[in-house]
């Protein structure tokens, strides 16, 4: 008689468990489903452009990031995060090779669905030379095997960047010459 109250039980416990599980999958009468979106880890730019800007001991440095209209909404929701991220991440990189972030900040343009990292770079010149290594190590670049054009007082390059388009622009108040990852005045 125990025997058939056990199994009886049994029964009945993993009827009910199986209903819970199944119920547990269900969406809820007069709720809404809730899609997940893309994580701030997870958007990717449509397109970069970088400028940096030579002066004096300082380079000015400018990264704006074009967004699909998905993703941008994202990231204006974490707007905090994604400014942590890109602001940290910019830091670490250039901090790797001996360089400082001075007042990085981004700054977000909802009309064109833009993000733009802005921050000046110390430390990246040394005697009567600036020094890229920072900037092109990491983009796996160089200012002569990545074929740079060089202009009179820009280095210019457009292509991609782990699959990114890309644009790449540095001035300088001087006409110039360069190595693979150094810029001197003529």
């Amino acid at each position: 008689m125990n025997k058939k109250i056990f199994y009886f039980l049994l029964v009945i416990g993993l009827v009910v468990f199986g209903i819970v599980i199944a119920g547990s999958g269900k969406e809820r009468k007069g709720t809404a489903k809730i899609e997940e979106s893309p994580k701030i880890e997870e958007v990717r730019a449509l397109r970069n452009v970088i400028e940096i800007k030579a002066e004096g001991k300082i380079l000015h440095y400018q990264k704006e990031s074009l967004w699909n209209e998905e993703d941008f909404s994202e990231i204006l929701r974490l707007r905090k995060k994604f400014e942590s991220k890109e602001v940290g991440s910019f830091r670490k990189n250039v901090e790797r090779y001996n360089r400082y972030a001075v007042d990085p900040k981004v700054e977000f343009n909802k009309a064109k669905k833009s993000t733009t990292l802005i921050c000046d770079v110390k430390g990246a010149k040394a005697g009567s030379w600036y020094d890229f290594d920072w900037f092109l190590r990491p983009c796996d670049l160089d200012f002569i095997d990545s074929h740079f054009e060089t202009r009179e007082k820009e280095l210019y390059w457009k292509g991609e960047i782990d699959g990114i388009r890309t644009t790449i622009s540095i001035k300088f108040p001087f006409l110039i010459s360069n190595c693979h990852e150094h810029v001197w005045p003529r």
